[in-house]
């Protein structure tokens, strides 16, 4: 509109009008007297219009009915007329019609534009536009200030309801609560609709676990299940939240911890929490962060094993901190720490010794993961001398006839062949490494060859205890390499072999895949056979140093053999007469020197000789297994009968159980496997009914049913007998290496029942003996894994020979169970092993065995799966061949590659204890290097040095991998303090 009427250009007819409008100005205000009803009507005018023109204003909630719509119009019409026009008496009509509601709002805006064009004419100089342009919003060409900028408002149409409060924690909800919030869900109609449900189902579940806690403070394992619980609101969190995934996983693990730290408050001694605990501070802190904290907590409890590990591989495990003399101060302190707990305490003593001998395990493997053999032998050497060889000095003093002229002559060699500096270093390292392990004393031209006792001897604490001379014994062959047989979850469990990750560090520790405890077919071909990862010294790669290493191993038990005494002697011997057993088995692959066999073989026989070894069964039953491997199977059962015959009596007595009857009962299970396994069944047979009603090998009864059925009485009398010790006492270490009578007897139980009845009766007996154990104990035990073995060899026996009768689906849900309360057993491993190399299957059942190791959050069922895997996809080359021409077929493997790829990135994820793994690492490395780009192996590279700063095979590796780098990673070496036997300057040296 114009700013002064007196230039408007109206027409005549408006005139009358015009001329009154100077008396509506601000400048000439009036007073006329008006009545109340004008005044009403006037407000109510203004507030029309105020509310039209008005963008921030909204609607009215509550409609209003026809009627009442009807008369606000007609009175809004006549208040706009007699605001407009002459205050003159003229009729008002009221016009009364049917309006609908879209007609309504319709007729309002046409009315309130029809006011504005009163005061908006067409020479008026601006006006304000308050409607929103949205194609404005689109424009890119113009700059942010010039784009209009508008706030849009979405409102949601939706139904009236109460809304219902979330009833809090500890309170449990009803069927009808539950039933009223999923009618309410039903009729909320929300583009958040699944995760309002998502988020009142992880309510309900929270309070569920909150209100179990609450009630039951000592259940340990519903508290690792609550914790576990976080993962899943982190994931919600995370999908419909805003915030950093950083910050949130931050948060997530706080939220962890202040449940632990509730759960330790009721449950101090638990070691699944406390190792919980360290695990989700690993995975969340820096390094420098996590020392701080872990140093923190250790000053309150500093007799805590689990957070004196932890606080260790803070600084051993970090690229930046990781250097040898540094993390030898932390274990010194520790072992120190622990002598002065034990000393002060007499109640706990057996418990600190054990801790420390963990210690010492991690410790030594420390020790020879980072190359230093020299100083790791001296260690053990003293550990030996103080604890076995009653303080005698040099009683494990051991000459090994090393040819250093040999040696030289083969550095010649590769010196003359003309080699890149690389392969040169690298050929040169690995020969001095298999030769230069054990430590001079003379004049050296290597000074870290030359160890004195003076540089470990802090490292050295005695063992008081005479049940942990076993497990200091145990500790050391492992550390030389020497694998447990059998090798089960309960054993290393109980020897305290179990929680370090990274011990992982060459193909030794998975040997007794190769070793046979069943009579079951478990010929795993080329499985593992890539010798090339092992580590020097060593006693498999044919290689300068092999035999001299495994004479040096073989002397170190025999001397072990003559200082124990008892048991523990006779649990050695054992393990010695195993070892030796596998080395005969594995002889096709490592191909040992024919003298060493021999010598093998006269050692034996030299130990049956003396005297007091003649009359032990136990001792003759492996040497009749050692026999088989060297000659026939024949050959083997036929010393076991000779060794039966000896045998007078075969009564036995559930009530007192002594070594022989255990000798016997083992004796006689040899004897019907080995017949199982020249298919002789009914000679089998034979042997367990003769054994179970007390007749001798001499009587010779037949069998027929009668005799069957007393045997089938006499065999459930007894294990029923026996079941009710089972489990009810804790197994030494010493007898985890021997014979338990209650696990035999049911093996011998269980073979007659499979032999006679078939699988079917067999699995029965073993589920409701299980379940029987189960009740009495829910905790795992060795008696336990020994029945899952022996179950699992049956049902695969049966499937393997029977494959059409369907009972795969019992065989996998028995190998499940197993593998869940036992995942280190390499028996059970094997058989799931032989089994996908059976079927080749990389289908839907692969993946759910990856998922199950991939769960127990164990480095052997790993490293397992992955070594299936690459064999497997082996398998599936070789036999593609044309059946015409016998070529082999080229097949797309990128399936397999990609296969492979995605389990080696999940095993080494940052939230998984095997990506410290180092053997791991370098299978992964040897994958890369294969099949995929250069620049991709160099970042996977990194990245395992970064998680295994320690680990010189890693470093040694690069000059196969990353040539180009080769200096780099040698001055990473010397930085790490990593035993280096040749440097880059005396390479250049010698190649000139």
């Amino acid at each position: 509109m114009s700013l002064f009427p007196a230039y408007s250009d109206l027409s005549e007819s408006n005139t009358n009008v015009a001329d009154e409008a100077w008396l509506q100005q601000s400048s000439f205000p009036i007073t006329v007297p008006q009545k109340s009803s004008e005044i009403n009507s006037k407000q109510n005018v203004d507030s029309s219009l105020s509310d039209t023109n008005d963008p921030q204003s909204t609607t009215k909630k509550h409609k209003k009915s026809k009627r009442k719509i009807k008369e606000d119009s007609s009175d809004k019409s006549l208040n706009v007329d007699s605001s407009l026009s002459d205050t003159s008496d003229s009729p008002m009509i009221e016009k009364k019609y049917k309006k609908s509601k879209k007609k309504i709002k319709k007729d309002s805006s046409d009315k309130s534009s029809n006011s504005m064009k009163c005061d908006i004419t067409e020479n008026d100089i601006f006006f304000i536009d308050k409607k929103p342009t949205k194609e404005f919003l689109n424009v890119k060409t113009i700059s942010r200030p010039a784009v209009a900028k508008y706030k849009i408002h979405y409102y949601l149409i939706k139904k009236h309801m109460k809304k219902r409060k979330l009833k809090r924690f500890y309170h449990q909800l009803s069927s009808e609560d539950i039933k009223k919030s999923e009618d309410i869900e039903k009729n909320f109609n929300n583009v958040n609709f699944d995760s309002l449900q998502h988020e009142m189902e992880l309510t309900q579940k929270t309070a569920i676990y909150n209100r179990t806690v609450h009630e039951d403070p000592k259940n340990v394992e519903m508290w690792l299940e609550f914790i576990d619980y976080q993962d899943i609101i982190f994931k919600f969190e995370k999908n419909y939240k805003k915030g950093s995934i950083a910050k949130g996983l931050r948060a997530n693990a706080e939220r962890k911890l202040n449940i632990i730290e509730k759960a330790l408050s009721h449950n101090p001694n638990s070691e699944k929490l406390h190792r919980k605990r360290l695990q989700i501070m690993v995975s969340v802190y820096p390094a420098d962060e996590l020392q701080k904290q872990l140093g923190d907590l250790l000053s309150k409890d500093q007799g805590n094993i689990i957070l004196w590990q932890g606080y260790i591989e803070a600084t051993q495990c970090s690229m930046s901190h990781c250097n040898t003399s540094a993390v030898l101060k932390l274990y010194t302190s520790c072992l120190s720490t622990l002598h002065k707990i034990r000393r002060n305490s007499s109640s706990d003593c057996a418990l600190l010794e054990e801790n420390i001998l963990r210690i010492l395990y991690q410790c030594g493997l420390f020790l020879k993961q980072s190359g230093l053999f020299e100083q790791l032998w001296t260690l053990l050497k003293m550990y030996l001398e103080m604890n076995l060889g009653q303080l005698v000095q040099g009683s494990f003093d051991i000459t090994v006839n090393l040819n250093e002229k040999k040696l030289l002559d083969l550095e010649d060699v590769v010196f003359k062949s003309q080699l890149p500096s690389h392969e040169l270093w690298l050929r040169t390292e690995k020969l001095r490494e298999s030769y230069h392990w054990l430590p001079v004393i003379e004049n050296c031209e290597d000074p870290q060859r030359i160890v004195f006792a003076e540089d470990v001897v802090e490292l050295i604490q005695p063992i008081t205890m005479p049940e942990n001379t076993y497990r200091l014994t145990a500790t050391i062959l492992t550390l030389l390499k020497i694998p447990l047989l059998p090798c089960r979850h309960s054993t290393i469990q109980e020897l305290g072999l179990d929680y370090v990750p990274w011990a992982l560090d060459s193909i030794e520790s998975v040997l007794p895949i190769f070793y046979p405890i069943y009579p079951i077919q478990l010929d795993l071909g080329n499985f593992l056979s890539d010798y090339q990862l092992s580590v020097g010294p060593q006693y498999l790669k044919v290689f300068p140093g092999q035999e001299e290493y495994l004479m040096f191993i073989l002397t170190v038990i025999e001397k072990c053999i003559n200082c124990l005494q008892g048991e523990d002697q006779t649990s050695l011997i054992v393990w010695w007469f195993r070892f030796q057993r596998l080395l005969i088995i594995l002889n096709d692959k490592i191909k040992l020197p024919s003298n060493l066999i021999k010598t093998m073989k006269s050692n034996i026989k030299h130990l049956l000789k003396k005297p007091e070894n003649r009359s032990n069964i136990l001792f003759y039953v492996e040497y009749a297994l050692v026999e088989k491997e060297l000659n026939t199977v024949e050959s083997g059962l036929k010393i076991l009968e000779i060794a039966l015959s000896f045998v007078k009596e075969l009564n036995f007595d559930p009530s007192q159980i002594n070594s022989d009857q255990e000798h016997m009962c083992y004796l006689i299970r040899t004897i019907v496997e080995t017949n199982i396994l020249l298919e002789q069944n009914e000679k089998a047979v034979k042997y367990l009914a003769n054994f179970v009603l007390g007749k001798t090998i001499q009587s010779k009864c037949e069998i027929n049913e009668d005799t069957l059925k007393q045997a089938t009485m006499k065999f459930k009398h007894v294990s029923l007998q026996l079941s009710t010790k089972m489990g009810s006492s804790k197994i030494s270490p010493t007898k985890h290496l021997l014979p338990i009578i209650t696990c035999d007897w049911v093996i011998c139980n269980g073979w007659f029942i499979y032999l006679t009845k078939g699988p079917l009766e067999c699995g029965v007996f073993l589920e409701d003996l299980l379940e029987k154990m189960n009740e009495k104990d829910s905790e795992p035990s060795l008696q336990k894994e020994i029945i899952y073995e022996f179950y699992v060899a049956t049902m695969f026996k049966f499937c393997s020979s029977n494959p059409g009768y369907g009972l795969f689906k019992a065989l996998d849900d028995v190998m499940n169970r197993a593998l869940r309360l036992f995942p280190n057993n390499l028996f059970l491993l094997s058989v799931l092993a032989k089994g996908q190399l059976l079927f080749n299957s990389l289908g839907p059942k692969f993946w759910k065995i990856k998922d199950l190791a991939l769960k127990t959050e164990h480095a052997l069922p790993v490293l397992l799966i992955i070594s299936m895997t690459q064999q497997t996809i082996l398998n599936l080359h070789e036999q593609r061949t044309d059946t015409i021409t016998g070529e082999s077929i080229q097949i797309d493997d990128t399936f397999f590659k990609n296969t492979v790829l995605s389990l080696f990135k999940a095993a080494t994820k940052s939230n998984i204890c095997t990506r410290r793994c180092g053997f791991i690492w370098r299978l992964y490395l040897q994958f890369i290097h294969k099949f995929f780009d250069p620049q991709l192996c160099r970042q996977v590279y990194y990245c395992a040095v970064e998680e295994c700063p320690w680990l010189k095979a890693l470093y040694i590796d690069a000059a196969i991998y990353i040539p180009a780098e080769l200096g780099q990673i040698q001055d990473l070496i010397i930085e790490k303090q990593l035993r280096l036997h040749i440097t880059p300057e005396e390479l250049e040296v010698l190649r000139d």
